[in-house]
């Protein structure tokens, strides 16, 4: 009798561990969600009197991470980038004429980077990430136009024109990764990008012919992630 209660007893513990276990260490392998941050532009090449700006970027996410430290993400953002311009204004050349001007490019940012998880599950699982990014241009816009330190409209506008309508990257940074909730996550992303191509179509811009200017920027966003799909348990423990 001792024997069969001892039995019930040690089956009953094994059981209840297990759950636990399956419960804490369970592992999602999809998660998607909402995604909002801060870019802080510029341009690299011929960028001489350029300096970089803040811009707002948002958009969605989508993640999966395998059942080891790797995994995969696709983001699809709205993306505010650009320049501060504060030099010669060549379209009329002079000692006296100086141009300070904010230049906007808006994109629709496609970053898709593979990423490698610094632990294999638990609360906690910061990674690091590497990959292309893809920018579709929106519209290009000059705006706050001040000649020779006064404010001139006439260079005020939009100059979609001037700027190609693609532009290849290569993205890379860290990420912050807290569980949050049930099947939830808190993200925290650092990334910078790097343009591969020059960005300008027409050719000279009232700051000059530039013959290499790709983008250059910093992101820094937070998210929150929603577990999709079914949950697997994790064969580690660490």
């Amino acid at each position: 009798m001792l024997k069969s209660i001892f039995l019930r007893f040690t089956f009953s513990i094994l059981t209840i561990s297990s759950l636990c276990i399956s419960n804490v260490y369970a592992q999602q392998r999809f998660s998607a969600g909402p995604r909002v941050g801060l870019n802080l532009s510029n341009y690299w090449g011929n960028a001489d009197n350029m300096k970089f700006i803040p811009g707002f970027t948002a958009g969605a996410f989508l993640m999966y991470s395998s059942l080891n430290h790797f995994g995969i993400s696709a983001d699809v953002l709205y993306s505010q980038r650009g320049t501060r311009y504060d030099g010669p204004l060549f379209v009329s050349p002079g000692p006296s004429n100086r141009i300070d001007f904010r230049q906007r490019v808006n994109y629709l940012e496609i970053p898709v980077v593979a990423r490698y998880f610094l632990t294999l599950s638990g609360n906690f699982r910061p990674n690091v990430f590497i990959g292309p990014s893809l920018g579709v241009k929106l519209n290009a816009k000059r705006a706050d136009a001040k000649l020779n330190g006064n404010e001139d409209e006439r260079f005020n506008g939009d100059n979609s024109n001037d700027f190609k309508d693609l532009d290849l990257g290569a993205t890379a940074g860290f990420q912050l990764n807290w569980r949050a909730g049930e099947r939830q996550r808190f993200l925290i992303d650092a990334r910078y990008t790097l343009g591969l191509a020059n960005v300008q179509s027409n050719l000279p811009n009232i700051w000059g012919q530039r013959e290499s200017l790709s983008n250059s920027v910093f992101t820094l966003t937070l998210g929150y992630g929603f577990g999709i799909g079914r949950e697997y348990p994790s064969r580690y423990r660490r």
